[in-house]
């Protein structure tokens, strides 16, 4: 009999907030949370993330585009209502004593190894599976 060793479908990158502001984009339209982030793995990169409510939960929650051209990448991320005012209540309490870090579940792709972005030479998309954030206190 063979073990096969565990293979996690995911990998991690780590985005650290460094200002916030809720937006709506037009009449009757919902708000929506944009997060300006510096990615960990790729310093020279910036990254915004959109958060907007959905109603139901799927098995992705996002995806996050990265363009050749430019250092920018951009993630747009789903969540539950309850999810969203909770991010909502984080960011209206103000700037905490250390900015905030999110951590986005990756499905596996070939532009990213070990939390590592390799060089990027065309544009490509990462499909976020979930994420999780830290609000440090004190």
């Amino acid at each position: 009999m063979t073990v096969l060793p565990f293979s996690n479908p995911n990998e991690e990158l780590q985005l650290t907030a460094a200002s916030a502001e809720i937006t709506v984009s037009g009449l009757g339209r919902d708000e929506e949370i944009v997060i300006s982030c510096e990615i960990s793995s790729l310093p020279t990169y910036n990254c915004i993330v959109i958060f907007s409510k959905a109603s139901q939960r799927t098995h992705l929650v996002g995806h996050m585009d990265f363009q050749a051209n430019r250092p920018l990448a951009k993630a747009e991320i789903t969540v539950e209502p309850s999810d969203f005012r909770k991010l909502e209540t984080m960011c209206l309490r103000g700037e905490p004593v250390r900015p905030i870090t999110f951590y986005l579940q990756i499905l596996k792709s070939k532009n990213i190894t070990d939390g590592e972005i390799e060089k990027i030479d065309t544009d490509f998309r990462l499909d976020i599976q979930d994420f999780s954030w830290r609000y440090p206190l004190f």
